[in-house]
Parts: C-alpha cells; sequence; structure tokens
C-alpha cells in the first residue's frame, strides 16, 4: 500500500536507527530501508526526473492513522 507524493509535498525523518538505500540497475528509483530491521519506507526518483515522485510504503504506518485515508486499487495495467 503506496502513498505517491510530489518530493515538495512530502518530508521524510530518519529514527534513531537511520537508514539504508539501494538502487536497481536500471538506477530509476532509489529504495530506502530501515538500517535495524531493513523494512523499505519509501522510495523516490532522483533529481531531474522528469516525473518526480516520492512513494511512501504506508503499511509501515500506524493503521489508526491511516483508517481515514480513501484507496485506490489498481492492476498497474489500466491507464
Amino acid at each position: 500500500m503506496w502513498a505517491y507524493y510530489d518530493p515538495g509535498a512530502v518530508n521524510t525523518t530518519i529514527g534513531k536507527y537511520g537508514v539504508e538505500t539501494y538502487i536497481w540497475g536500471d538506477k530509476e528509483v532509489e529504495f530506502v530501508r530501515c538500517a535495524h530491521c531493513g523494512c523499505i519506507t519509501h522510495y523516490q526518483t532522483f533529481e531531474g526526473d522528469p516525473e518526480p515522485r516520492v512513494a511512501v510504503n504506508f503499511r509501515m504506518a500506524d493503521e489508526e492513522w491511516v483508517s481515514g485515508i480513501d484507496v485506490r486499487y489498481f492492476n498497474g495495467k489500466e491507464a
């Protein structure tokens, strides 16, 4: 369950354990994970990307916090 934002519309805060990042071969996005548990917190495109975004992993959020947000389901194949 991901929430997508313009990079200027969201702030990320790093916890006490810090983060680690990794980049797949196409080098289009940078995945960020907790250095303690390894869970992916978000990913982000690189500066200069024509469609910049930050995607936040809402599975990491408290259920109570997320409960008031409308969820849109899609299969990735629809326009």
